[in-house]
């Protein structure tokens, strides 16, 4: 292999890239304006709590108390097992659990509720806010007829906390894998797309094939150019989001390799692109025909449990849905590439298929 010449085309690849202005600012710029708008914007000042509601006495009593709980609209609850539900609670997906013991009866006034509810101890002053809303609720919700009023406690404390051990996830750590997965795709659709379109255009490509460098020299320059490119954006972004308090459990190798992957679907999606556009204003409608429902649907800015569940269903199979995941379930959730397996697999298979368009579309001219 002739590493001087690779190393030539490469610096050429990168140049060519950062002198277009359009590849420039749809895979970089634009993702990191996005998340600067996200991160100053701060959507987490929400005064609703998320309660898990464990009932292990499954009688008349417990029902009506969760039934009453129910009725305050700063309450979100969620109804589940022990396990699943204080799992969900160390994870940072519940701010409090609180559990109905087997055998549980509504306590006589002046005497303990026998209620115990589990609470975060990720985030000390808004914990205090919580337990102060949750005290009344369930104070209101045992004692009042009507559960949202018109009576008082009998006792100043309805629950018994015990603090437990979790993660404070914010929206910001689960933007910043969604921004980060935006960008590998922006950068394979418009970065290779537009930059070929124009050199085809202009006839670069064709001069291409009267010197003596093979193409594929020049191919694997603008792969590896894209590649390290895409490297060093994520890693720019990674740097804004730890100022905005990103919070990384995972490890950067795990991330690395699904980056990789995420950018070799994208890149072969350019390729496609490029092979069948004549110039720029054919590839621009096509990468934002493929780029917007995919940034949108696939659980960038805001959770995919939001969608409807057919249009869940559907988005689940979106490329982009399992880079998202693997980079979020690596960042928010330490895990390793061994317990990524449905998401690997997905994504293998979108190259696969990626590549075989890529190498059927893809025209030198």
């Amino acid at each position: 292999m002739r590493f001087g010449v690779l190393w030539a085309l490469f610096v050429a690849s990168a140049r060519m890239f950062i002198r277009n202005r359009a590849a420039v600012f749809f895979s970089l710029f634009l993702p990191l304006i996005i998340m600067l708008i996200f991160g100053v914007l701060n959507f987490e000042g929400s005064t609703s709590i998320s309660l898990g509601i464990v009932d292990e006495a499954e009688n008349e009593a417990s029902a009506t108390l969760a039934d009453r709980l129910a009725e305050y609209d700063y309450l979100e609850i969620t109804d589940g097992e022990r396990e699943a539900e204080l799992a969900a609670l160390e994870e940072g997906d519940r701010g409090f659990v609180v559990v109905i013991p087997a055998g549980w009866a509504p306590p006589a006034p002046g005497s303990e509720s026998g209620l115990v509810a589990y609470a975060s101890n990720a985030d000390p002053a808004q914990a205090q806010v919580g337990q102060g809303l949750l005290q009344q609720a369930v104070g209101q919700a045992l004692f009042a007829p009507g559960g949202s009023g018109g009576g008082e406690s009998s006792f100043a404390a309805p629950l018994r906390f015990e603090s437990v051990e979790s993660r404070d996830l914010g929206y910001i750590d689960f933007l910043v894998p969604g921004i980060v997965g935006m960008t590998i795709m922006q950068l394979g659709l418009f970065g290779v797309a537009f930059g070929f379109v124009q050199l085809k255009r202009t006839g670069a490509l064709r001069r291409l094939f009267a010197t003596p460098t093979s193409p594929a020299y020049f191919l694997s320059a603008q792969v590896l150019s894209r590649l390290i490119i895409g490297i060093v954006q994520v890693a720019i972004l990674f740097g804004v989001g730890i100022w905005f308090g990103l919070q990384m459990f995972g490890d950067y190798l795990s991330l690395l390799v699904v980056v990789l992957i995420g950018s070799a679907i994208f890149l072969a999606v350019g390729f496609a692109i490029a092979g069948w556009a004549k110039n720029e204003d054919q590839a621009a409608p096509v990468a934002n025909l493929i780029s917007l429902p995919m940034m949108f649907l696939s659980g960038v800015f805001f959770p995919r449990e939001a969608m409807p569940d057919f249009l869940a269903a559907v988005t689940q199979f979106m490329p982009l849905t399992y880079v998202n995941e693997a980079l979020r379930a690596i960042v928010n959730e330490g895990a390793g590439l061994l317990s990524l397996g449905p998401q690997l697999l997905g994504m293998g298979v979108w190259v696969v298929i990626t590549f075989v368009l890529a190498v059927l579309m893809f025209r030198w001219e």
